[in-house]
């Protein structure tokens, strides 16, 4: 899909964006992405990926540089109303504006199956890392239950959807639901790509998954 599609739909759906994710996940959200941060350095910057309406940053008790980028003006804004002391840019995650080593940590939050070049956005990451800097990618699993999680945004959930966001905006949200990455592939492209998977942590039955893998 088309990158400034993508920015249109989540441009659109900002005021409920963050109402829809904690619906969708039960709550569980927040907990996660805590739970990915975790495991990141205490120390130094970081650069949430598609940082959407900066919920990442605005949880991270890191002192440093804070940074988040996305593609949507309309998740900036409110990224920006959240987090007077980050800085938000609009920018596109396979074509990084920043020198080479000047992160330490990046996350990526729910946003790893909506990249159009996978390799070229990793090759961008392991450019802008330190060396052993950490990568850290929470998104949905690609598995056994994906099947029943499309029926239940196609049907059940559907009217939810269509509500909030309209039918064809809910159809994008089913699309990249059927582009999910899986575990292992995932870990493969990672190892591709230069970096090294440290630790996998499964979420809510194994359809969300935190992998953090460092530069080498």
């Amino acid at each position: 899909m088309a990158k400034d599609i993508v920015s249109e739909v989540f441009s659109s759906v900002s005021k409920y964006y963050d109402f829809f994710l904690n619906l969708v996940t039960f709550g569980k959200i927040k907990n996660w992405q805590r739970d990915m941060l975790s495991y990141l350095s205490k120390e130094g910057s970081i650069l949430d990926i598609g940082t959407g309406t900066g919920e990442v940053l605005v949880q991270s008790k890191l002192e440093g540089l804070k940074v988040g980028i996305d593609i949507s003006f309309g998740m900036l804004k409110i990224a920006k109303g959240k987090c007077a002391e980050c800085y938000f840019i609009f920018a596109d995650a396979e074509d990084l504006p920043f020198k080479d080593n000047s992160f330490k940590n990046l996350t990526v939050s729910l946003v790893y199956r909506h990249l159009h070049n996978r390799g070229r956005f990793l090759k961008e990451a392991k450019r802008v890392l330190v060396k052993d800097g950490r990568l850290a990618i929470l998104d949905i699993n690609r598995f056994w239950l994906t099947p029943v999680l499309v029926f239940l945004m196609r049907f059940p959930m559907k009217p939810i959807g269509i509500f909030l966001f309209g039918k064809d905006k809910w159809d994008f949200f089913i699309h990249s639901l059927e582009n999910s990455v899986g575990e292992g592939e995932l870990k493969k492209e990672l190892e591709t790509a230069g970096f090294m998977v440290i630790n996998t942590n499964r979420k809510l039955m194994g359809v969300v998954y935190i992998t953090i893998a460092k530069k080498v």
